[in-house]
C-alpha cells in the first residue's frame, strides 16, 4: 500500500508518522527546506513536483493544504484515478467548485472522505455512545475557544492560515469540527443564524467570534459560541434530553483535563461516564488513519464523507451570509418602529 500526503506542515507530518505504520508513505511539498528537513525526520519519502508522483502510482492521498487548495489538488488525483482522497477539514474555503468535484469523484470511482477527527476525541465518543440514554434530543449548547497567538507558539500567529482570509482562515472554518461532530449526533443542517464578528485587536483579517443557532432536520436546536480569545482553550457541550442530560467539558490543551457526565432523569442523579486528567490527544488522529486504511482496502469505515464535508462548509457559509444579513436595533437611543 503506498500512500501520498500533501503538505508537510504540523498536521500533514502527524498523518505521514502515523500512516507509515502501515504503509509505503511519501511527502509531497513545494517548499524544499522545510519538507526535506520533515520528510527526513519521519523517514518517509519526498516528492518536490507532482509529476513525480504520478510514475509511484500512491493507492491513496491525503491532501493536508490549506483550504483555498483543496479542491484544485483532489481534482488533480481524481484525474489520476488515485482511487481515496482524504481531505483536511474544512473540504474548501468555499463551495465554488465542491460539487462538481465530488461527481467528478463518483463518475471515475473515486472516494473522498473528509478529516474529522473530533469524532474520534474520547468524549465525543462517550457522547455518541450515551446519547439514547437522555430520551429524545432536545437542544444543546456547544463551545470552543483558544487564543489565537498560542494556538502555534513556534509561529507568528499572522502568518498561520486561521489568521487569513484568502487562505480560508477565521474561526467559523477553523472551528468547524463542532459543527461536524454535532451534525454526527443530530443530524443534518435545516437552517443557520448566526453573528460573526472580529472583537480583538488582533492584526487579522477574518473573524475572531461566532455564535451560530442551528436548527438540524431532526428538530434539534443548537447554539454554538467559536473563538479565537479565550486564554485557556476551553470545549464542551451540553445536551438536554426528554429524560436526562450530558455534559462535555474539557479545559486545557497540553495537558487537556475532560470530563463527561450524565444526569439521568428518573433517578435524579449524575453519573461519571469520563474523567480524565491528561486526554491523549494523538489518539483521534490515530483512530482516523486506522479507519483511512480501512477505506484504502475496500472495507467498512467510519470516516466522514466528502457530502458530509460538503453540507458542515455549507453550515459555515449559511453562517457568514446569516451574520451579514443581520438587522439590529439601537436600544440605547434608537427607535423601535412597530
Amino acid at each position: 500500500m503506498k500512500v501520498l500526503v500533501v503538505g508537510a506542515g504540523s498536521i500533514g507530518s502527524r498523518h505521514a508518522a502515523n500512516i507509515k505504520r502501515y504503509a509505503e508513505v511519501a511527502l509531497l511539498d513545494t517548499n524544499l527546506e522545510k519538507f526535506g528537513q520533515v520528510a527526513s525526520h519521519i523517514g518517509v519519502r519526498a516528492f518536490s513536483d507532482i509529476e513525480q508522483v504520478w510514475g509511484w502510482k500512491p493507492d491513496g492521498v491525503i491532501v493536508a493544504l490549506p483550504n483555498h487548495l483543496h479542491v484544485v489538488y483532489a481534482e488533480m488525483f481524481i484525474e489520476h484515478d488515485v482511487q481515496v482522497i482524504l481531505i483536511e477539514k474544512p473540504i474548501s474555503h468555499s463551495l465554488n467548485g465542491v460539487q462538481s468535484m465530488i461527481e467528478k469523484a463518483e463518475d471515475n470511482g473515486v472516494r473522498i472522505y473528509v478529516v474529522a477527527n473530533m469524532r474520534f476525541h474520547q468524549a465525543v465518543q462517550v457522547l455518541k455512545k450515551n446519547i439514547g440514554r437522555i430520551g429524545r434530543p432536545l437542544f444543546a449548547r456547544g463551545h470552543v475557544g483558544n487564543y489565537l497567538p498560542n494556538m502555534r507558539p513556534d509561529t507568528d500567529y499572522r502568518m498561520v492560515y486561521a489568521a487569513n482570509k484568502d487562505q480560508g482562515g477565521g474561526v467559523l472554518l477553523d472551528s468547524i469540527h463542532e459543527i461536524d461532530y454535532m451534525s454526527w449526533l443530530f443530524g443534518k443542517v435545516s437552517s443557520v443564524s448566526s453573528h460573526v464578528a472580529t472583537l480583538s485587536d488582533l492584526d487579522i483579517d477574518v473573524e475572531d467570534y461566532s455564535t451560530v443557532m442551528i436548527k438540524h432536520e431532526s428538530g434539534v436546536r443548537l447554539t454554538l459560541t467559536m473563538d479565537y480569545l479565550q486564554q485557556c482553550k476551553r470545549r464542551g457541550c451540553e445536551i438536554i434530553g426528554t429524560d436526562g442530560t450530558l455534559i462535555w467539558q474539557s479545559e486545557g490543551k497540553v495537558p487537556e483535563q475532560c470530563i463527561v457526565r450524565l444526569f439521568d432523569k428518573q433517578t435524579g442523579n449524575w453519573e461519571n461516564l469520563l474523567s480524565l486528567d491528561s486526554v491523549d490527544a494523538s489518539l483521534p488522529y490515530e483512530r482516523l488513519i486506522e479507519e483511512f486504511v480501512l477505506a484504502i482496502e475496500g472495507k467498512k469505515n467510519t470516516l466522514a464523507s466528502a457530502e458530509e464535508g460538503y453540507n458542515a462548509l455549507s453550515v459555515v457559509l449559511a453562517a457568514h451570509q446569516s451574520s451579514e444579513a443581520e438587522v439590529s436595533i439601537d436600544l440605547l437611543g434608537g427607535e423601535i418602529n412597530e
